[in-house]
């Protein structure tokens, strides 16, 4: 979407919507992605069509807020919204702000937040920026692109689905440790509005047209969701599941507890096309590193994601069995996680990057797509 253009998200556009936010959402829990579904075709049923507008379109006179769930997918299924949790999120941190919201700006746009932002921005009246703070998935709330080029995370307002509203002040670092606890009292899920700021300081630091890139994926293209990308992913080959390895002992998340798949997991693919290769998917919740025939070849903060060669599904590491047709795909994180800084913010969240840090003078040398800078650029 480029500056002036004007984009209305319709119901149309979100059933779109609905199916390109899958792939982003390795391990989304279905009942919760339906729940949310539903709640964003009510939305924009009762208050008419989201105006996408581009961040460059934004200025410096309109602020905008950031705005996600938090806690538990499958606690949002069991506990239904009643509807309200956005608007009041959003009003809460505008009175703490002295002043009215401009636009809504999704975390990141996989499955449920990609929906929550339509939500938001139709029950508020607000246009919705076609760009997020991640341009993947990453567990906590700092860690964004946002965090990166120095935006606070804080104030930030939550929403509960028992009628609850918190504000929360505090240093970036310690907005995790105060909300999470907040949350599991209020039931497993709210919804929080957070990373209030100018509309040109937010242009400098979104990763832009992720909601026009999962639009794209969403529309029928005769099996490949990625064919209206750009710059298109990197597709490393295609082969079957021979193995699914996992350690003796369970691993542990660097929050100490334990995560789902609660041990780190290894799945062995042998290419059934081209080269015949051996490929060896290092997982931990999320695969972190791609080896071929023993060699790196694609690694985090990049998002590598099992397709099933049948439907072009995301194939989810705890789904994994042997004798499934996968393709592995790989999506190039946006330019400011190849960063020391970025790397570092990832790490922090239990994202653990395998491939080596680059030099301060060479930020890119050690990125497998260091000799296409191209495929970084979102």
């Amino acid at each position: 979407m480029t500056p002036g253009e004007e984009t209305v998200l319709d119901a149309a556009g979100l059933e779109d919507l609905a199916k390109g936010a899958l792939l982003l959402a390795a391990g989304s829990e279905h009942s919760s992605y339906r729940a949310s579904l539903d709640w964003a075709r009510a939305a924009v049923a009762e208050h008419g069509p989201v105006p996408l507008i581009s961040p460059g379109d934004l200025g410096s006179g309109r602020m905008c807020i950031t705005v996600s769930l938090l806690g538990s997918s499958a606690a949002l299924a069991e506990q239904l919204p009643t509807g309200e949790e956005p608007r009041r999120a959003v009003r809460a941190l505008e009175r703490r702000l002295g002043r009215a919201a401009d636009a809504v700006v999704p975390l990141n746009t996989a499955a449920e937040n990609a929906l929550l932002a339509v939500v938001t921005a139709a029950t508020c009246g607000l246009p919705l920026v076609d760009g997020d703070g991640c341009g993947r998935v990453l567990p906590l709330l700092e860690q964004t692109t946002f965090t990166i080029a120095g935006i606070d995370v804080a104030p930030v307002a939550l929403a509960t689905p028992a009628g609850d509203v918190v504000v929360v002040e505090a240093a970036g670092s310690r907005v995790e440790e105060l909300v999470r606890p907040l949350v599991l009292a209020a039931g497993g899920w709210a919804v929080v509005a957070c990373y209030a700021v100018e509309g040109e300081r937010l242009a400098a630091a979104v990763v832009p047209g992720t909601m026009s890139r999962a639009l794209a994926a969403g529309r029928p293209t005769h099996g490949d969701p990625f064919v209206l990308w750009e710059p298109r992913p990197r597709r490393l080959g295609i082969g079957r599941i021979t193995a699914v390895e996992h350690p003796a002992t369970p691993g542990r998340d660097t929050a100490g507890g334990t995560a789902l798949p609660s041990r780190p997991t290894s799945v062995v693919v042998s290419e059934t096309e081209g080269l015949h290769r051996r490929f060896r998917l290092e997982a931990h919740n999320e695969v972190l590193l791609v080896l071929a025939d023993g060699a790196p070849a694609a690694a985090a903060p990049d998002q590598i994601l099992m397709l099933s060669a049948a439907d072009q599904r995301v194939l989810d590491v705890e789904r994994a069995m042997p004798g499934i047709e996968v393709e592995i795909v790989v999506i190039p994180a946006a330019p400011a996680w190849h960063t020391p800084q970025g790397r570092r913010l990832a790490a922090a969240g239990g994202l653990l990057l395998l491939s080596p840090e680059p030099a301060p003078d060479a930020p890119d040398a050690h990125h497998p797509d260091a000799e296409r800078p191209e495929e970084t650029r979102w």
